[in-house]
């Protein structure tokens, strides 16, 4: 006999990721392992587009080094870092962050509803160290742990790259009078614009409601209802950060981190980073919500910015 040569075609189901195993239904088949991935839609804009467009690349799906399209279960989320300075005192500030995809692209519940896929949980600690004092206390800690769904969308127009939404607790786990906590809501649209000289550019604010602010019944008048995040830079070189917050009493805050590569990058957005930070304006920490200690200008280190 001859040899018989068939070819079959099908359609994958958008949300099987990594290892799978495909054979014919109802027929005797070998088996194939295929390793399905999600495609970069950046990589597959057409040149075509690339070439007509001037000093601006517009705003394309996320799936670069900020957002990977195929990020780990456990990943990293906002930055991480270490910085010193001294405003009276030498203090430091330290922040740990890290976001963890509750299910697995192939798991039961995912087959049954797809988005949950994209669920995730987050946590990150922000803590202020009065090392220049005896004992060296810290001053203040916030936590903050959360459950969002973060996705990207098809960009078209006005529409962002990425939506990031779900409901977060803030605390800085003290008791009495020090006691500080609020619970939110929140929605993170995100924009990007890449550059053709390389250089990137992120919008994404953070807006939220509050479910609960009894400890801290005033701090809309601190901090407002949205913070403004920006960023702005080259990932193999200098990157900006600026978060900036406008309460409703026409009090606010500005932070602004500074940073440049030390060493190559691990994977994603980890590795060393040199970091300057300035921050000024009211509510560096959640006890100091509605106080403002005057400005703050640190120098240190960054696994992740």
């Amino acid at each position: 006999m001859g040899d018989t040569r068939r070819t079959y075609h099908g359609v994958l189901p958008n949300y099987l990721i990594g290892m799978v195993r495909v054979e014919l239904a109802g027929e005797e088949s070998n088996r194939l392992a295929l390793l399905v991935i999600h495609p970069d839609p950046i990589k597959q804009t057409p040149a075509s587009l690339a070439t007509t467009a001037s000093s601006v690349i517009q705003p394309s799906a996320v799936g670069d080094i900020l957002f990977s399209a195929n990020e780990p279960a456990l990943s990293v989320n906002e930055p991480i870092y270490f910085v010193v300075g001294d405003n009276g005192g030498i203090n430091a500030r330290f922040q740990l962050s890290f976001k963890y995809r509750i299910f697995d692209s192939d798991s039961r519940p995912v087959v049954w509803f797809p988005l949950l896929s994209r669920l995730h949980f987050g946590y990150t600690q922000t803590s202020l160290w009065d090392l220049g004092e005896d004992s060296a206390p810290f001053r203040d800690s916030t936590y903050r742990p959360s459950v969002f769904w973060q996705g990207a969308i098809i960009s078209n127009g006005l529409m962002p790259d990425l939506l990031r939404t779900g409901f977060e607790h803030e605390s800085n786990g003290k008791d009495d009078v020090s006691s500080r906590s609020i619970n939110t809501l929140f929605a993170q649209p995100v924009w990007r614009i890449k550059f053709m000289n390389e250089r990137t550019l992120i919008f994404a604010p953070k807006l939220y409601g509050y479910l609960d602010k009894e400890e801290n019944p005033d701090i809309q008048r601190y901090r407002g209802y949205v913070d403004w995040n920006f960023r702005y830079g080259d990932e193999d070189g200098w990157m900006m950060a600026a978060q900036l917050r406008s309460g409703t009493a026409g009090y606010g805050s500005a932070q602004l981190d500074l940073s440049y590569p030390l060493r190559k990058a691990f994977f994603a957005r980890t590795g060393g980073f040199l970091h300057f930070q300035l921050f000024t304006g009211y509510g560096e920490s959640l006890l100091d919500y509605n106080l403002d200690r005057g400005t703050q200008a640190r120098v240190g280190f960054s696994i992740v910015r």
